[in-house]
């Protein structure tokens, strides 16, 4: 869901965009890792009026589970604080586990991965942090290593942002396309019993940002995203995005889908095995869908697209 001031729609949001999702994985053999809002999940239970969208989701999420697809463990616990008035509410005081104390961390944690298991035949072992939140990571470990989490993936290299309501600093990591770790997530450890899977990433020229919002304006038919809720504040501005160079994730989310085959041949050259890239249904447009479609064509005769699990071997 969108955590502005209209969540959206299950069905445009989630639905309808993973449906399409999954009809694309299919046509290449293709799998993919989802990571779910659990959440949602969590609070949707107690909530009669969302009876029949969790419903909806919980359908979706055993059907690709039935299908090899992964699914992954996302938390965004700000939904503790979440209330139901024909639409979700988000207070985002509590945006993420640091904002929690330990203990705090470990009921969310724990209870979040119970919930989420108990609807999948696959054991869950890939943990993403809600807005890429997951320093410091102490208190986040024990509940990893006791449910048996051993793939960790909010890591994207270079990217940093304390504007609240988030809190990440990744500017300080290993250049590798994987590494294994213990107590921080940046700081190799050989020795250590996770995994972490960073995100690619790169930077994007404020020409790219200038197109983006001119087609969305010239065809939002084609551009405008499929989820239809506002976004929270906090992930940067318009006029940071028109001025200057960012570093973000590679990503499949609208025109952003069109720098994938750039990141593929960047991490080629550099002799990495591995490139993960990130999604978000309720943000993928007719435009990127199709792109997508077309690109995984291409691609599958060279590349393999495979759950984050398989590459923890």
């Amino acid at each position: 869901m969108f955590f502005g001031h209209k969540s959206g729609s299950v069905n445009r949001c989630m639905i309808e965009p993973t449906n399409r999702l999954l009809e694309i994985s299919n046509r290449y053999n293709s799998k993919f890792t989802f990571f779910v809002d659990t959440g949602m999940l969590v609070r949707g239970v107690e909530t009669e009026a969302f009876s029949s969208d969790l419903s909806m989701l919980i359908e979706q999420i055993k059907c690709w589970d039935n299908d090899g697809h992964e699914t992954g463990l996302h938390i965004h616990p700000h939904w503790e604080d979440a209330k139901w008035n024909d639409g979700w509410k988000f207070d985002l005081s509590r945006y993420k586990l640091s904002d929690f104390n330990s203990e705090g961390v470990s009921l969310v944690f724990d209870q979040y991965y119970k919930v989420l298991q108990s609807y999948v035949n696959q054991k869950i072992i890939s943990y993403r942090a809600g807005g890429w939140c997951v320093q410091p990571f102490s208190d986040i470990k024990k509940s990893m290593i006791d449910n048996q989490l051993m793939i960790e993936s909010s890591v994207f290299p270079g990217g940093k942002n304390v504007n609240h309501p988030y809190y990440y600093d990744y500017t300080k990591v290993p250049n590798k396309d994987h590494w294994r770790f213990d107590d921080e997530v940046c700081v190799e450890d050989n020795k250590g019993i996770f995994l972490q899977l960073p995100i690619a990433s790169q930077m994007y020229h404020p020409l790219f940002f200038w197109r983006l919002f001119i087609l969305g304006r010239l065809m939002p038919s084609r551009h405008k995203p499929i989820g239809n809720g506002i976004p929270a504040k906090g992930g940067g501005s318009k006029k940071d995005f028109l001025l200057k160079k960012n570093l973000l994730c590679v990503s499949a989310d609208g025109y952003f889908v069109t720098q994938i085959e750039r990141a593929i041949k960047k991490a080629v050259k550099r002799g990495d095995k591995n490139l993960v890239i990130i999604g978000h249904p309720k943000a993928c447009t007719g435009f990127s869908l199709n792109h997508l479609d077309q690109l995984l064509s291409r691609i599958s005769k060279k590349h393999e697209i495979v759950c984050l699990k398989d590459l923890d071997k």
